[in-house]
């Protein structure tokens, strides 16, 4: 601690590196509150997509340090909290994210705590017994060791009010967010930005793990949610704002009152924007309202190709291959661009079912779907997908070292064993293969509205070009 001034530094670091440029949203709303909440303390925000996290962290030389991790780079949290204490051994080191919210008891003795739910409140009150010394067993919402036994404090309550939360402070991100770059839902270049105006999701999917995180949906009060974007648009330019929202189209008078709001602002139409959606979710009256926002792309998780399985994993009978097409064929009637999901390897589907899936992307190219893409399912915790993977005996202690890797086309974890594994790979491959369509076609487009864009392609990737002469020559 700064003797002088008494100063507490602290640094919340987000390790992943993210090649689109995605806003890290919950490191910045952990940073922003901290900042609000917190007297006598210098917060910094340390983000390894623009940041040497390792040599920024040490060079801030913080008395504590934030990390927040999901499932798919804990090890990577772990190796750099390894790294960093050798360097910065009188440090507090404090874990937080989806991975500790649904697997605490993972918790590496590396760490001095972890962080369970909404660690916003939680590390406001560690903070503090931290710097007055005091003990922690009262604190709601944490894990950690004491004479090397797991102990595992009560849960804290979810806010009823995440309007605490925002708006968010962007003077607190690295300026790299605020550069122009390529923007595919527009085809054109500018400033693009992610935001939350929620956060949860009302559906139950076997694969995912947000409802372990939060057990409901709760809205950002709509001013809240324009202030914000004012911010965005006249301090920052942003031009592109991605809704992170895990289902926005979920709400049509909330979006109504968004679309309102937005024109007393004078910002309707200014912004363009891309949200999540749910098949069972869109007719026509959402398409228009959507259409109305300016919303250009709507990112599906389409998950297969085939009844059986996308209502199994999805755990909803309203849903079917045909539901999902006409949500495209939607889509396309309002010109709004669609992004989707697939998955494969998942527990009870056969070869069959795999060709279904093929056939949908056949079908999603056919219609003008901007871009789908395919990956193996991995299982998280606290779903019903890790619980079947722990009954077959796919989850050990090496788990973590390997799931960072999407892919796992060579080991598919909940494939069921009765089906060839090489007869999966192969069609796995040609599902990638077709999929990988969707982003040349993408290329073509973008550099006939804008020939020069083919530098900025060459620039940021020698693979863009490689993989588009190939394409072309096919």
């Amino acid at each position: 601690m700064d003797k002088q001034e008494n100063i507490l530094r602290i640094a919340v670091v987000s390790l992943p590196k993210n090649e689109f440029h995605y806003t890290i949203v919950g490191t910045l709303i952990v940073t922003k509150y901290l900042k609000d909440n917190c007297k006598n303390i210098k917060v910094h925000l340390i983000d390894n997509t623009f940041d040497d996290a390792f040599n920024d962290t040490k060079n801030f030389n913080p008395h504590i340090i934030g990390l927040s991790t999901f499932t798919q780079s804990y090890s990577e949290a772990i190796n750099f909290a390894k790294k960093i204490k050798k360097e910065l051994p009188n440090a507090k080191l404090i874990i937080g994210g989806p991975h500790m919210t649904t697997f605490p008891e993972s918790l590496d003795p590396i760490f001095d705590f972890g962080v369970i739910g909404e660690g916003e409140r939680t590390f406001v009150e560690l903070i503090e017994a931290i710097r007055t010394k005091k003990s922690v067993h009262k604190i709601k919402g944490i894990v950690y060791f004491k004479n090397k036994k797991l102990i595992m404090n009560k849960k804290r309550e979810d806010l009823a009010d995440i309007d605490d939360l925002f708006p968010l402070d962007y003077t607190l991100l690295n300026k790299g967010y605020f550069k122009k770059n390529f923007i595919p839902d527009s085809f054109r270049f500018g400033v693009s930005i992610g935001m939350m105006t929620s956060i949860g999701c009302p559906f139950n999917c076997r694969f995912c793990s947000i409802r372990a995180c939060w057990k409901k949906i709760r809205f950002r009060k709509i001013d809240s949610v324009v202030d914000e974007i004012k911010d965005l648009y006249y301090n920052y330019k942003v031009r592109h704002i991605d809704l992170f929202d895990d289902l926005f189209s979920i709400n049509k008078e909330r979006l109504k009152e968004f679309r309102e709001k937005l024109r007393e602002a004078g910002l309707l139409g200014k912004i363009i924007f891309s949200c999540q959606a749910r098949a069972n979710t869109i007719n026509d009256e959402m398409c228009s309202i959507l259409k109305s926002l300016n919303v250009k792309t709507l990112v599906f998780g389409f998950e297969s190709g085939s009844d059986k399985v996308l209502r199994y994993i999805k755990k909803d009978s309203q849903l079917s291959a045909e539901a999902n097409k006409n949500a495209i064929i939607l889509c396309k009637k309002y010109n709004l661009g669609v992004y989707g999901s697939l998955m494969v390897g998942i527990p009870g589907e056969r070869l069959e079912d795999l060709d279904k899936t093929l056939e949908f992307i056949d079908f999603a190219k056919k219609l003008g779907v901007k871009r789908l893409w395919t990956q193996v399912l991995v299982p998280l915790p606290s779903t019903e997908m890790w619980e079947i993977a722990k009954s077959r005996g796919k989850i050990d202690e090496h788990f973590y070292d390997n799931i960072s890797n999407h892919y796992h086309k060579e080991n598919p974890l909940l494939l069921d064993p009765d089906i060839p594994v090489e007869e999966f790979i192969k069609k796995y491959k040609l599902a990638k293969k077709k999929c990988r369509q969707f982003v040349y076609i993408t290329l073509i487009r973008t550099i006939l509205y804008h020939p020069s864009s083919i530098f900025y392609f060459s620039k940021e990737s020698l693979n863009y070009i490689k993989g588009f002469i190939s394409f072309v020559k096919q």
